[in-house]
């Protein structure tokens, strides 16, 4: 029952629009009708700025980092108990009855699980990987998805350093977070991978 009640404050958590009502607030802006109409953080950033898009960012990072870190701490969640709530965060800001149950595409929730499972380890892992992929790949969709792959590598060939879950419960959640990001993303993602040009990455100038 414990698990239950704190999955549905986990979904509560992540479906509460805060790149809506943060950018309304401070810009007046409707973070929707800019870029692909996703209420997340890049959205709020191209509207309302980037002290908007910084802040929006770290909340909806909070989204997850919270609800997975009190779980751990203070009510010793693991295994599957710690999967379902770790998915939870996920699914709420992806479906929030805040917005009719059509929320955002849930990057950032789905990179702050991550973190909050397996801390410095995922943040070096995602971050730089993210970094790679971002210079050398156009499509933003295939440069997320790609990453995930890499860290789902990652976590088979080292086992993770972090002992919550189990490594056949880290892969069954990795599938998961993978089906949620080609289904928020399946238009994208049915364009070809290209990759930038050496004159796109240096900025490389021939007269």
């Amino acid at each position: 029952m414990i698990t239950l009640i704190y999955a549905i404050i986990a979904f509560l958590c992540g479906s509460i629009p805060f790149s809506i009502l943060l950018t309304k607030l401070f810009s007046g802006k409707d973070v929707r009708m800019v870029g692909d109409n996703n209420p997340g953080a890049i959205n709020a950033w191209k509207t309302g700025g980037s002290l908007i898009g910084i802040l929006v960012m770290f909340i909806e990072f909070l989204k997850a980092i919270l609800p997975i870190a009190i779980a751990i701490k203070f009510f010793d969640f693991t295994g599957s108990s710690l999967i379902i709530i770790s998915a939870m965060p996920i699914l709420g800001h992806r479906f929030s009855p805040f917005l009719k149950f059509k929320g955002g595409k849930a990057l950032a929730v789905t990179a702050a699980m991550w973190l909050a499972l397996y801390q410095v380890e995922a943040a070096i892992v995602i971050f730089g990987l993210l970094a790679i992929f971002f210079i050398i790949l156009k499509n933003d969709a295939w440069t997320v998805t790609l990453v995930h792959f890499g860290f789902l590598i990652y976590g088979i060939l080292t086992n993770l350093s972090k002992g919550y879950i189990s490594n056949s419960e880290f892969i069954f959640l990795w599938i998961f977070a993978t089906i949620m990001m080609i289904f928020n993303h399946n238009k994208e993602l049915r364009k070809p991978l290209s990759f930038r040009s050496i004159k796109d990455i240096f900025g490389v100038r021939y007269e």
